[in-house]
C-alpha cells in the first residue's frame, strides 16, 4: 500500500474507532446505565471505593505502588516501563478509589493489597464488583483524560483480572480523538497485555505516526511520541512475539522510530536483538544520530555485557565525532564498573584527545562513581588549568567527606592561585562551618 494510502486507512479507522461508538469485541459499552456509572454520577462532591479481583500478575505495597510484568506505577510520580526491583509488591484485591469535585472525576487512585483506611469522611463503599464491571467503567473515562498523573483510568482497567482490555486499548490508542497522553497509555497497555495479533497494528501506528516528524540528534531514549510509544509497546508483547518487527523497524524505519527500535532492542537480553544494536553502533555508514541512540542503548540496564562494554572502550579509539565518543562516555558510566571508570580516567589523561573529551571523561568518570583518591592523583597529575578546573568541580558534586576534605586541601595549599578561588567557590556552595573558618584563616594571612 502506497504512503497516501496508509494515511487514508489510518485516518478512517481513526474515525471509526472513536470511543463513543466502541461495539462488539469489546469490554467498554454503553456506561451511562451502568452501576458503577450511575454510583459515581449521582455524587457531587466526594469519594466512591470499589474492590475488585486483580489480575495474578499484578502486585502492589497497599498504598502507592502498582506493579505488573514490566510496569511500574507509583502514584501520581513515576510511570515506569522496564526491569524494576527494591519495593514491595504482592498480589492482593484492586481497591480504587475515585474522587469526585463539582461532579468531575478528579482522581482515580489504583492499589493493589491492603485495606481501606479508617477515616471521618463519608466514602461510599461499593465493596466487591465484577472485575469486568470496573474495566469497562474505566475504559469508558478513558477518552476524558489527558496528562494528569492522578487520572489514569488505563491503569485500573488494566490490571482487572480476567477482561481481555486489549481490544480496548487499542481502539483507544488508535483514536484521534483521544488525548495524546491517554492515546500513549494505551499503547502501552496494547503491548504489555497484547499476543502476536496486535504486532501488525503497532507497526501500523509507528510507521504512520512517524510522518512528518523531526528527528532529534540529541535523543537517545524512546522518545515521548506515539510513534516511540507503539515500537515500546512491541517489544513488551509477551514470548517475543513482537521481537521481528521491532528488528525490521531498528533497519529499516524513519529515523525516529529506529531510534526509538534500537533503544528498545537495548533493554532486552537476546543475542540476536542486541547484536543489531552492536552492529548499528559500529557502522560507519549510519548517521551519527542513530549510532549515538545505539551507543546508549548498549550501556544500558543490567542487560549490558562485558564484551559489550568492551565493544565500546574500542570503537571509542576509531571515532572522529566527539558527540559519539561523549556518548559511548555517558554508556559507561551507567554501569559503574571499575574497569570502564578507569578506563575513563585514562582518556582524561590522554593529551592526544581534544581537551573537551577529556573533560567530557572527567565528568562521566565522576558519574560513575570513580574513587575520590583517583581523582586527586588525575588532578595532581594534568596541568592544563581547563581540565583541573573541571576535577574541582566534579568533586564538588561528590558528597563524601574526602571530596570536601580534597577541596580545603586545594583551597588552602594548592600553588595555582586560580585553582584554590575555583575550590573556595565550590566549598562556599556547602553548608559546614568549616568553610567560613577557612575564609577567616585566609584573610588573616
Amino acid at each position: 500500500m502506497h504512503d497516501r494510502q496508509h494515511r487514508r486507512a489510518r485516518l478512517a479507522l481513526a474515525s471509526l474507532s472513536a470511543f463513543a461508538t466502541l461495539a462488539g469485541g469489546s469490554v467498554a459499552g454503553a456506561q451511562a446505565g451502568s452501576t458503577i456509572g450511575r454510583r459515581v454520577a449521582a455524587i457531587a462532591n466526594g469519594e466512591l471505593r470499589m474492590t475488585y479481583a486483580s489480575r495474578p500478575d499484578a502486585c502492589g505495597d497497599g498504598r502507592d505502588v502498582v506493579g505488573m510484568g514490566s510496569s511500574l506505577n507509583v502514584y501520581s510520580s513515576i510511570e515506569s516501563y522496564g526491569r524494576w526491583s527494591g519495593v514491595t509488591c504482592v498480589h492482593g484485591p484492586a481497591r480504587v478509589s475515585v474522587t469526585v469535585r463539582d461532579r468531575q472525576v478528579v482522581t482515580i487512585r489504583p492499589h493493589i493489597g491492603g485495606s481501606w483506611p479508617a477515616t471521618s469522611d463519608a466514602a461510599i463503599d461499593l465493596g466487591h464488583v465484577p472485575a469486568a464491571e470496573a474495566a469497562a467503567y474505566f475504559l469508558s473515562l478513558a477518552p476524558q483524560v489527558g496528562s494528569n498523573s492522578r487520572l489514569n483510568p488505563l491503569l485500573a482497567a488494566a490490571i482487572a483480572d480476567s477482561v481481555n482490555v486489549v481490544p480496548d486499548m487499542l481502539r483507544l490508542a488508535r483514536s484521534s480523538s483521544v488525548p495524546r497522553e491517554t492515546r500513549r497509555r494505551a499503547l502501552h497497555w496494547t503491548g504489555a497485555l497484547g499476543d502476536a495479533s496486535v504486532v501488525a497494528p503497532l507497526v501500523e501506528i509507528a510507521r504512520a505516526d512517524a510522518e512528518g516528524s523531526r528527528d532529534n540528534p540529541d535523543d537517545v531514549g524512546p522518545g515521548d511520541k506515539l510513534q516511540g510509544a507503539a515500537v515500546g509497546a512491541l517489544s513488551m508483547i509477551r514470548d517475543g512475539a513482537g521481537l521481528p518487527a521491532l528488528m525490521d523497524l531498528a533497519r529499516r524505519g524513519s529515523a525516529s522510530v529506529r531510534k526509538a527500535a534500537v533503544f528498545w532492542l537495548g533493554q532486552r537480553e537476546e543475542r540476536e536483538s542486541r547484536a543489531l544494536v552492536r552492529s548499528l553502533a559500529g557502522d560507519e555508514h549510519e548517521s551519527e544520530s542513530l549510532r549515538g541512540a545505539a551507543i546508549f542503548a548498549l550501556g544500558q540496564g543490567s542487560a549490558a555485557t562485558a564484551d559489550e562494554r568492551a565493544f565500546l572502550r574500542g570503537l571509542f579509539a576509531k571515532l572522529s565525532s566527539q558527540r559519539l565518543q561523549d556518548r559511548i562516555l555517558m554508556a559507561l558510566a551507567q554501569g559503574e564498573s571499575a574497569d570502564d571508570v578507569r578506563w575513563m580516567l585514562a582518556q582524561a589523561r590522554d593529551e592526544e584527545l581534544a581537551l573537551e573529551v577529556r573533560r567530557k571523561a572527567v565528568f562521566w568518570a565522576g558519574q560513575g562513581k570513580v574513587p575520590i583518591v583517583d581523582l586527586v592523583a588525575l588532578y595532581r597529575h594534568v596541568r592544563e588549568p581547563r581540565l583541573r578546573e573541571h576535577v574541582i568541580f566534579v568533586l564538588s558534586q561528590r558528597e563524601e567527606e574526602r571530596a570536601v576534605q580534597a577541596l580545603f586541601d586545594i583551597a588552602r595549599s594548592d600553588d595555582d592561585h586560580e585553582m584554590r578561588k575555583k575550590a573556595l567557590f565550590w566549598l562556599a556552595q556547602k553548608d559546614d562551618p568549616r568553610v567560613t573558618k577557612l575564609i577567616t584563616d585566609i584573610i588573616g594571612r
